[in-house]
């Protein structure tokens, strides 16, 4: 029992604890909770299912049965694998039809029938051709080996301007071209980046996630490669754990003078508090929370980032002691994923550099969703309004 907590350099209160759950028992625990924090998951469980298409006046209606059916905002039916792709309005007022219904706004790929299953996205593009610019596939190399991008140019580019994109854990680089067009509306050419772990990335250390730290150092590489074809600065859009590396890149990384500012959506910015929330959601006991968290900082369990995950760089007093630049962040209270609290926390800290727009309704990267006209104005806006490199507050 001592020597299990001199490993996990836990205290006599914490190894009471350990005691009364079992040390095994609890070890094990903990582990299992360190080990999924930091690996990767299988392809998104398909939630629900298509029940009916419907015609109206206005069109084809789908109607949805399974736990997220009723999501709100607009949304997008993943199905056959990503191969088919539906938008969706909103849910449509109740009626006495089965499900929950939506009016389709366009469909691509597989064709759509009854008997469905699938999976309801903030996702709404999956090319960046949907977006109607121009666009190129290229590859950029990182410190473990190329990984593919697009670039996304503007009908009428400003010299120097670029942006890099950055999507969330689990996600893939079409969760991100919802936040394209604002940037390349304001003349900024995008770099729509993957990273390690992705399809088109190579695979990180040990197969495993950073939680943003080496996440963060592909960020790097984008910006360099950005700089490379011709970028004077670099606007960053982080989403979830994009915005985490995001902000690692602006506060601590290598190409940091060179990046004019940062936009966010539902970012992770305090790792360990989003960790305990996730615990505390399965119910998991205070004692294996400590545990697996201790695994992760000593790396005895080996998550992305050799030598350990260094949580304490993870927290919105660390990020905002070294922001410099311009942040505008996007956040939900209704976010169950990420809660807002980290976000409202690091504008609070650093009021004269972050602009927090603070919404009450949308899930995790769906504030979007929820007000796609607002979100893009305001992030164009911010954007247009950035200084040039050399800001410093």
């Amino acid at each position: 029992m001592k020597k299990l907590g001199r490993i996990l350099g836990i205290g006599a209160g914490l190894g009471a604890g350990v005691f009364a759950i079992g040390a095994g028992a609890a070890a094990l625990g903990g582990l299992a909770l360190a080990r999924r924090s930091v690996t990767p998951e299988d392809e998104a469980e398909e939630l629900v299912s298509l029940v009916s298409l419907e015609r109206d006046e206005s069109g084809l209606i789908a109607r949805f049965r399974g736990p997220s059916a009723d999501v709100p905002g607009r949304t997008s039916f993943l199905f056959d694998r990503g191969r088919g792709n539906v938008q969706l309005s909103e849910a449509i007022l109740p009626d006495d039809g089965p499900g929950v219904a939506r009016r389709i706004v366009a469909a691509a790929g597989t064709e759509l029938h009854p008997g469905r299953t699938g999976r309801l996205t903030g996702w709404w593009y999956l090319a960046p051709e949907d977006l109607g610019f121009r666009t190129e596939r290229i590859e950029y190399e990182t410190e473990l080996g190329p990984a593919t991008a697009w670039i996304v140019h503007p009908k009428r580019a400003k010299r120097g301007r670029w942006a890099v994109h950055v999507h969330g854990r689990g996600a893939e680089p079409a969760e991100v071209l919802r936040g394209v067009r604002p940037a390349v509306n304001a003349g900024i050419t995008s770099l729509v980046i993957s990273y390690r772990n992705d399809r088109g990335a190579p695979r990180g250390v040990e197969g495993r996630y950073g939680m943003g730290l080496s996440e963060s150092r592909d960020v790097d590489a984008a910006i360099a490669e950005a700089l490379r074809r011709g970028a004077d600065r670099v606007t960053l859009f982080g989403w979830s754990m994009g915005g985490t590396a995001s902000l690692l890149a602006a506060t601590i990384g290598e190409h940091r003078d060179r990046i004019d500012g940062v936009i966010l959506d539902s970012p992770g910015v305090d790792w360990e508090s989003l960790l305990r929330h996730h615990a505390g959601v399965a119910r998991a006991p205070k004692v294996l929370t400590d545990i697996g968290i201790g695994l992760l900082e000593r790396g005895l369990v080996r998550g992305g980032e050799p030598g350990g995950i260094k949580f304490e760089r993870l927290t919105p007093e660390a990020f905002a002691e070294n922001l410099r630049v311009p942040v505008l962040l996007h956040a939900s209270r209704g976010d169950t994923y990420v809660p807002s609290t980290g976000a409202e926390r690091l504008a609070a800290l650093a009021p004269d550099r972050v602009q927090l727009n603070l919404v009450d309704e949308g899930e995790h990267v769906r504030i979007w969703n929820m007000d796609p006209e607002a979100w893009e104005s305001r992030t164009e806006l911010f954007a247009r309004s950035l200084p040039k490199v050399g800001w410093r507050g």
